[in-house]
């Protein structure tokens, strides 16, 4: 029984409920751990909501603290809250492979679009097949790469993100359509890039506001992302600084696979870890 509510009880809520058992016995992190055969890192993690520990872990922690599985009960998260925490473990997984594979996709395709630009190359056929293939996996990716932001918008109930997300991917949509109509069409869009760079700028310093508003219950790495962010969406407002915004947007998207990687890690199970002195922490 014990092991069932352990399995039904999501983070942060279980680390948060341990931390309560534990000082209602009096215990110090310090005594809980060597009675339970981990590390003190490894029970900051838990109680600070980081990692979600293995079923033996937390039980071995219950036996010690003493909570009866009546106790458990009353805080169950239900099959349904642990449906949406595997979803998001799965899209977070997907959408950072994605994100790599975007990654070096945009750059070949920014590559492309300046030579076009400055070259003013004649229509080829062939070229064109490759260069509306390039176009659309780089949208597919970006969709299944910003879609994680939408489902981290949902588990952190920040309506800018999720919003600002779906308007990112539209917009997007957009412009790389738009890219291959000024292709096949040979339509000359000058002036229409100045109009791209202006809303790009302001949609994305509303998705880098979003990261900035989480800034202060997710830590430093969201601080980041929004300063970066931030930053990219004013040199695209300005239009004269839209070319190192290209470099900044770079930067600001590699920014935003390592802090997918970064929450992929918080929801995933914790592999076993060793500390010195002591035997593998039971996670």
């Amino acid at each position: 029984m014990v092991k069932q509510n352990i399995h039904n009880m999501k983070q942060p809520l279980l680390g948060q409920k341990i931390q309560e058992w534990r000082k209602a016995k009096g215990m110090t992190q310090e005594e809980l751990v060597e009675r339970c055969n981990i590390n003190v890192r490894t029970i900051q993690r838990i109680e600070a909501g980081e990692v979600t520990p293995r079923s033996y872990t937390v039980k071995a922690i219950l036996e010690v603290l003493e909570v009866e599985p009546e106790e458990m009960k009353s805080y169950q998260s239900g099959k349904h809250e642990e449906t949406e925490s595997g979803n998001l473990y799965a899209w977070l997984r997907f959408s950072f492979i994605a994100g790599i594979l975007y990654l070096v996709l945009a750059v070949i395709e920014s590559v492309i679009d300046v030579q076009l630009f400055i070259e003013k190359s004649s229509f080829s056929l062939g070229f064109g097949y490759l260069y509306t293939f390039l176009k659309m996996s780089v949208l597919v990716l970006f969709i299944l790469f910003t879609g994680a932001f939408y489902k981290l918008g949902e588990a952190f109930s920040n309506l800018l993100l999720k919003i600002s997300a779906v308007i990112l991917i539209i917009w997007t949509g957009v412009v790389l359509l738009e890219d291959l109509v000024t292709y096949w069409l040979g339509i000359d869009l000058v002036s229409g890039l100045i109009l791209r760079s202006l809303i790009s700028g302001v949609l994305y310093v509303l998705f880098a506001a979003a990261f900035l508003q989480l800034s202060r219950s997710k830590g430093a790495t969201f601080i980041v992302v929004g300063a970066i962010g931030i930053l990219t969406g004013i040199c695209f407002m300005s239009v004269i600084f839209a070319i190192p915004g290209l470099i900044f947007l770079t930067v600001f998207e590699i920014a935003l696979v390592v802090l997918i990687y970064q929450e992929y890690k918080k929801v995933s199970p914790e592999e076993p870890n060793k500390s010195f002195g002591k035997e593998p922490a039971l996670l």
